[in-house]
């Protein structure tokens, strides 16, 4: 049984579970009646989101992270019944291990397919908190903020030890055998999860007034891009990716700021590119004073609405792609780079010619 048919069938035990490992953290919290009906809708709509996932991914990416979630309140769910954003994040991390809990007696020994289905729940159960936590009052937005420091910190020990142990597995593994198969799946989720956590990082420091720092050095566009490029393909090796340079592409800027926000646009672009179509770098150096770098993929165009809110933090933009997704502050963070570098990034897309990234950097402060 899949983990999200499992949601559904077994939602009352979930609940019963997560009741009883609730009332062992007493603490000032909503009503558990009013917990227990928000949390079941919250359920449902993981679940119905990773079905639409699991349908919708390439055979050839089944632990590609879902697609973004619509632009709307997690299964339609009532105001969140919570007055603090740390009373939220314990409930989630309660369901959270009753959801695993339970589904492991079920399967004892996990398929790749459950491992898949497992990382398909932790990240829709990500992005769901995300969402709901983004709706707490100003007042709350500080401690939420260090808050989520602390969890980035605590998330970063977590996934380095995944990382070493799907190192290990890859070195003493026959390459093409299902175990093989399986730890380079598991390295390509953890460079996922990383880029989100990096996200997240930079999110926490606007969110508690910081400035991005900068450390600018010379360097060549041509090159950051094609690191950018090099570091996308080990998400997505099938990608068709066509990187273009001309022109003088020298200039100052912060490296690995840099490769992060064209990272963030390949990612963008390639969401909504049709499978098996290019998705095109260029670079362009002829300009006296600034650098070029235009990302553009041909798909399903994203519509006016969204474009105006697209570089908004926490924004969900739908696509028919499930490959390429994280918490929303993608664009957000990419924006931010730009800004500290006094460059301007835009977006432009029709069904005509797809959705074309736009990132103008000046070469020097």
């Amino acid at each position: 049984m899949s983990l999200p048919h499992f949601i559904h069938e077994s939602l009352e035990d979930i609940l019963s579970e997560w009741d009883r490992e609730s009332a062992r953290a007493p603490r000032s919290a909503p009503e558990p009646a009013v917990r227990r009906v928000h949390f079941g809708k919250v359920l449902h709509a993981v679940a119905a989101d990773m079905k639409r996932i699991k349908a919708a991914a390439h055979p050839a990416a089944a632990i590609a992270s879902p697609a973004a979630f619509e632009r709307r309140p997690v299964g339609d769910a009532p105001a969140v019944p919570h007055s603090h954003a740390s009373q939220l994040v314990d409930d989630y991390a309660l369901l959270r291990a009753s959801v695993v809990r339970l589904w492991r007696r079920e399967h004892p020994s996990p398929s790749p397919d459950d491992l898949d289905d497992l990382v398909h729940f932790n990240e829709a159960m990500d992005r769901s908190l995300a969402e709901l936590a983004a709706t707490f009052s100003p007042a709350e937005s500080q401690p939420q903020s260090l808050f989520l420091g602390v969890l980035n910190h605590e998330l970063r020990t977590s996934v380095a030890s995944i990382l070493m142990s799907a190192q290990v597995l890859t070195h003493r593994s026959t390459p093409g055998t299902p175990e093989s198969k399986a730890a380079q799946r598991i390295l390509r989720s953890c460079e996922q999860v990383r880029q989100s956590l990096d996200a997240l990082s930079d999110f926490t420091k606007v969110r508690l007034g910081e400035h991005l720092e900068i450390d600018r050095v010379k360097d060549d566009m041509g090159v950051l891009c094609r690191q950018a490029l090099d570091a996308f393909a080990r998400i997505d090796p099938e990608r068709r990716i066509r990187l273009t340079s001309d022109g003088d592409l020298s200039g100052d800027w912060d490296v690995a700021r840099v490769r992060e926000a064209v990272g963030g646009l390949l990612a963008n672009a390639a969401r909504f590119a049709s499978r098996g179509s290019w998705v095109t770098i260029a670079v362009d150096g002829h300009a006296a004073d600034e650098v070029k770098v235009t990302v553009h993929g041909d798909g399903t165009p994203i519509d006016v609405e969204t474009l105006q809110t697209i570089f908004d933090p926490i924004a969900r933009v739908e696509s028919e792609n499930a490959t390429y997704a994280g918490l929303g502050l993608g664009l957000f963070i990419v924006r931010k780079v730009v800004d500290a570098h006094g460059g301007n990034v835009s977006v432009e897309a029709s069904a005509q010619d797809g959705t074309t990234f736009t990132m103008v950097l000046p070469r020097r402060a």
